[in-house]
């Protein structure tokens, strides 16, 4: 298949967005088409609609959400490099995790935005997509740049090479639903040591909750558990 023209500068940006909420891309459709020079040519629901869009409309830049029915956003743009390798791949969610942002820029996407940030950076996330050329391009403020391409670097590991032999304990008794004076007595530390142990945990992997730990021990196959968010 032709690869999609990538002498963006100067031309229409023909963008696709693909989010299973439809209220919500009608609303940022309505933002994109708003700016001279953008044009929103096809929208998608799912990792299927996508490919079949991807397969009939030519698009230089694809907003993917994290989260969709089935495959979700890291699925749908290493696919959507793979049919079309020019493409640029913008992500823009509600999740913050920095291991999730490096899977989403690994499997290919230029850049990644929060659904938080206000429509003026939006905006200029979607014109940074101009000149992409294979790097990260865009990356939303709040994020920690420098903690997202520690995830990416070459030889870098999984999300839990960054907990200490101790803290990687502490993670796979919380996640399997232990209390604090559970660990403390299987590891023989204080529940104090063990509530900073957690704290710096979280810190390391970007969440906020235990839940947040759970989810991403489902994902990494640790425990049983779903990726909704």
């Amino acid at each position: 298949m032709r690869a999609v023209d990538t002498e963006l500068p100067g031309r229409e940006l023909r963008i696709a967005l693909v989010d299973d909420h439809v209220l919500y891309r009608a609303g940022l459709r309505g933002v994109l088409e708003q700016e001279p020079g953008l044009a929103v040519v096809g929208e998608a629901g799912n990792d299927r609609e996508a490919t079949r869009l991807l397969d009939t409309v030519p698009v230089d830049l694809m907003i993917v959400d994290l989260v969709l029915p089935g495959p979700g956003g890291v699925t749908v743009t290493r696919e959507a490099k793979r049919q079309r390798p020019a493409i640029k791949v913008l992500l823009l969610s509600m999740i913050e995790e920095p291991y999730r942002v490096a899977e989403a820029l690994r499997a290919g996407a230029s850049g990644y935005a929060l659904k938080s940030q206000p429509t003026d950076e939006i905006l200029e996330a979607v014109q940074a997509m101009r000149g992409a050329d294979g790097g990260i391009a865009y990356l939303a403020p709040r994020l920690s740049r420098e903690q997202v391409l520690s995830l990416i670097a070459p030889g870098a590991g999984g999300p839990l090479d960054v907990l200490s032999q101790r803290e990687r304990e502490v993670f796979d008794l919380l996640v399997r639903g232990h209390s604090s004076a559970s660990i403390a007595a299987t590891l023989f530390l204080s529940e104090r040591t063990v509530e900073a142990h957690r704290q710096h945990i979280m810190g390391k992997l970007g969440t906020h909750s235990a839940v947040g730990l759970v989810r991403l021990a489902a994902r990494l196959g640790l425990v049983g558990g779903s990726e909704e968010e």
